[in-house]
Parts: structure tokens; C-alpha cells; sequence
């Protein structure tokens, strides 16, 4: 099946039929010693805002306009990244990604919205993000008590297209595709490919050394699948939604966590082991230098709920 619009004036998309924030602790203080926040050209017209101690984004500058990927978590975090894009061009926004619900992801939409931008997402994205709004706002108010942000600035605003398997799309004659290989760390997972560029951004199911969120994820096995996937694909550079710029073996190395992981915590599920036993136990201490290990204890209480219910924490309704 095949559907065309034209959108924002100057792109036509075609519909083709086929990590999480790092989140400050609740008290507001901060965990990891802060990095640079860096902007890298990784082709021609294709910057790569990376953001270690929250969300990274990205952002194709053509003749027609601007294509962004992601808008944070706070409109005042949205400013920033348009002042960021406005460093590079002055074309128009014209179309915003949001790859999944997180809300460091998406928060910042009511920026693009003024600016113009058509939003585009997976349809279980939508879904998400439509259901579990407050989940998300409530998850973020240390962050917001910390950066001393109003949660009332945050609006919800959902995508205005949505596609099911794959949407292929051309801005100022340059290709981007978004494809979904099924859930992984969330429903609704989209990667952006540029075949052209050999660049994928990936959202939330890849980030470099760093330890992801299992809450919302209904299948670990899926996950990793998709992981190998991505590194069998014709790609020189993987961005991810947290991390820096990460190569193949990254993205294998990811797989191998997540797999020694999930076979971890079946394991001492099936010793029934606590999840205070599991944590305090640190079967997974190899993996400390990775990013985000302090909140290692929060990851075996999700996972521990999702192998003792059968549901993840935060699911599709």
C-alpha cells in the first residue's frame, strides 16, 4: 500500500506499507560529571548534536528546509537546540521526528509547532506518548525542580503523520527513510536512515557505552535482534539517542550487554532471587564503566517486573 501528501509546502513523503534519558534522581542532584555538548557535521548538511548528560538530536539542512530529529525535554532545552540549528542554517523547519515517547525526546515539540514543523512518528509512538504523558511528565520533575523549568511549559503535541512499517521521504532532494523493525526498547521504535549518507540515528534502542532503559521494552529477545539487525544494515555511522557517534561494533556490543543482561536476570528469576539479592549480588558489575550503571538497581526492578508479570512497567494500552 502506498499514500502520498504533501506536506510543509516543499517535501513529498511517501507511506510505504510493510536510551533513555539518563534521568537525574528524583532529588534533583547529578550523577555524572558533565561533558561538552558537541555538534558534528557527520555528511554534508547532516549535524549531529550530541548531549551526554541528556538527549542527543540531529538535523538534515537542505535548500527546502530543515528536517530535525527529536526536540528534548523541556522547551526551553527546544530554544537551545533551534539556536543550535540556526548556527547552520536559516531554511525554515519543516519536518520533526519523534523517535519514541520518552519525554526528553519530545517535550520540546511545542518549539517546532511554532516554528512550523509537521511531526512525524511511528503510530505506537503516538499511542505512547498519548497514554503515558503523565508517566513521563511525573518521571522528569526532579529534572525539571533542578533546571529550575516550569512543567507547565511542556505541551503535548502528537505527530501529525504516523506510519506502521517504513515511511520514505525526500527534503531538498535528499532521501531519509523511517523504518521499524518492531519493538525493541520501546513500541514504536523508529530508526532514520540515510542510505546516501550511510548514517542511522537510532533513537532509543542504540546508544553508545551506554546502559539503557528496560522499562517499556515487551521483548529483550526482539531488542537485541534488532540491534544485529541495524549492525548488518549499510551504515558507516550510528547515532544514537544517547552517546556519542558509535560504529557496528558498538551497536554488537550493545546486543552482547543487553543479551548477558537478560540472561542474568532470568537466571536469578529463576533461583527466585529478589530483586535487592539480584542488585546486591552485581551480576553485571563487568559492565560499570558503561554509562548509567549507578541506576543499574532501577534497571533490575523494571526487568524483575517484567519476567515475574509478563508485562513491562510501562506498556502499550
Amino acid at each position: 500500500m502506498k499514500r502520498s501528501f504533501l506536506g510543509a509546502l516543499l517535501c513529498v513523503l511517501s507511506l510505504v506499507g510493510m536510551h533513555t534519558y539518563a534521568q537525574a534522581p528524583a532529588d534533583g542532584s547529578v550523577q555524572e560529571k558533565p561533558v561538552p555538548i558537541t555538534v558534528t557535521e557527520v555528511a554534508p548538511g547532516l549535524f549531529f548534536q550530541y548531549h551526554h548528560q541528556e538527549s542527543n538530536n540531529a538535523w538534515l539542512v537542505t535548500d527546502e528546509g530543515v528536517l530535525v530529529i527529536d526536540s528534548r525535554q523541556h522547551p526551553k532545552r527546544a530554544e537551545e537546540l533551534l539556536a543550535a540549528i540556526r548556527k547552520t542554517t536559516d531554511k525554515p523547519i519543516r519536518y520533526v521526528i519523534n523517535t519514541h515517547a520518552h519525554g526528553d525526546h519530545y517535550f520540546g515539540n511545542a518549539v517546532f509547532r511554532r516554528e512550523g514543523a509537521v511531526f512525524l512518528a511511528h503510530r505506537d509512538t503516538a499511542v505512547m506518548m498519548k497514554t503515558h504523558h503523565g508517566v513521563e511528565m511525573k518521571r522528569r520533575q526532579g529534572y525539571f525542580k533542578q533546571q529550575k523549568f516550569d512543567p507547565a511549559e511542556v505541551r503535548l503535541i502528537l505527530p501529525d503523520v504516523t506510519y506502521d512499517e517504513k515511511l520514505t521521504g525526500t527534503l531538498g532532494g535528499r532521501v531519509f527513510e523511517l523504518i521499524y523493525l518492531g519493538a525493541g526498547q520501546n513500541p514504536g521504535d523508529t530508526l532514520v536512515y540515510f542510505p546516501k549518507e550511510r548514517v542511522l540515528f537510532s533513537g532509543g534502542p542504540f546508544s553508545k557505552n551506554s546502559w539503557p532503559n528496560p522499562q517499556f521494552t515487551p521483548s529483550m529477545s526482539n531488542w537485541v535482534s534488532m540491534l544485529r539487525q541495524m549492525a548488518a544494515m549499510n551504515v558507516d555511522k550510528y547515532l544514537g539517542g544517547h552517546g556519542d557517534i558509535g560504529a557496528r561494533q558498538d551497536v554488537l556490543n550493545e546486543a552482547q550487554m543487553l543479551s548477558d543482561f537478560d540472561a542474568g536476570m532470568r537466571a536469578a528469576v529463576k533461583k527466585s532471587m529478589s530483586r535487592e539479592e539480584i542488585y546486591k549480588s552485581a551480576p553485571f558489575a563487568k559492565y560499570k564503566d558503561v554509562r548509567n550503571y549507578y541506576r543499574m538497581n532501577l534497571f533490575i526492578n523494571s526487568y524483575h517486573h517484567f519476567l515475574t508479570t509478563g508485562k513491562p512497567e510501562v506498556a502499550m494500552p
